[in-house]
């Protein structure tokens, strides 16, 4: 159903930007080191987004994103489509026709990612959250526009951890509650590590929410305002992750939906939390 963010990609080009995106991953999951057990990982901590971002604590991406199709769709993480408005994050996406893998018809698409210097262990993680539209500020009017998929998440490893809150526009109504358990990540993840509910949300793109998840030992409760939505007991996972926010392009119809040309699409973040399990 969902597809996965670091995909194999074939092309030699994309095989070297691998080996780059794993080291920089390396890099961002070696600052968490010593901190990064389970059911610990750092103290408490939350992120309004009213100055600068922290590059102490964050890291813009510039690399390829998920999504990839052989000869018909690439898209790419650009840090330039990271900036900071009116108290909040945003993280804009686009897509334009152009060449993949020799196919002048091809799609590519310009989306955006942050991600924390530090892994994180079992506790509460929250974001208040509007996810992709065209609205070009955080209370303006605009639409899901296919194309698009918008998360919340935390991630390590080919998802040795992954913990999703997730919004793809080909399904408008729609939110995605996931998490994966990847038992060999050197392979996979497969369909038997994940378990997922899907939430109807009429407005999840019109207005912001807070999402939360309180991972724990065996056992991981999503909430959307503060409300019990759904409780996850299988693939369950256990090692300290990443905090993570992104906006990707897809050309899918099944995740995502099929890709727009020159329509730009927004997600808003309006802050971030982080509490350790006691």
């Amino acid at each position: 159903m969902m597809r996965k963010r670091w995909g194999f990609l074939p092309s030699l080009i994309n095989l070297v930007a691998l080996v780059l995106v794993a080291t920089l991953l390396a890099f961002a999951q070696g600052q968490g080191r010593g901190k990064g057990k389970p059911g610990g990982g750092g103290g408490a901590w939350e992120e309004h987004f009213n100055g600068p971002l922290d590059k102490k604590k964050w890291v813009i991406s510039s690399w390829f994103a998920p999504g990839y199709l052989p000869g018909n769709h690439q898209g790419y993480y650009d840090s330039e489509n990271v900036s900071l408005q009116g108290g909040c994050l945003v993280m804009r996406l686009w897509q334009e026709p152009g060449d993949v893998d020799g196919n002048p018809d091809g799609v590519i698409s310009h989306g955006a990612h942050v991600t924390t210097k530090q892994k994180y262990g079992y506790g509460t993680y929250e974001w208040r959250m509007r996810m992709s539209s065209t609205a070009a500020s955080p209370t303006g009017a605009g639409d899901p526009v296919s194309g698009s998929v918008s998360a919340g998440f935390s991630y390590v490893n080919n998802s040795e951890t992954e913990i999703d809150y997730e919004f793809g526009a080909h399904l408008p109504e729609t939110l995605y509650m996931v998490n994966w358990y990847n038992t060999d990540p050197a392979t996979g993840p497969f369909d038997e590590h994940v378990t997922y509910t899907a939430l109807p949300l009429a407005d999840v793109s019109d207005a912001f929410h807070t999402y939360k998840f309180v991972w724990e030992p065996g056992r991981i409760t999503f909430y959307v305002d503060d409300v019990l939505k759904a409780t996850h007991t299988t693939d369950v996972p256990s090692a300290p992750a990443l905090f993570m926010i992104n906006h990707w392009g897809t050309n899918n119809p099944y995740w995502g939906g099929p890709a727009t040309f020159g329509v730009d699409r927004y997600f808003y973040v309006d802050w971030v939390r982080f509490t350790p399990l006691q």
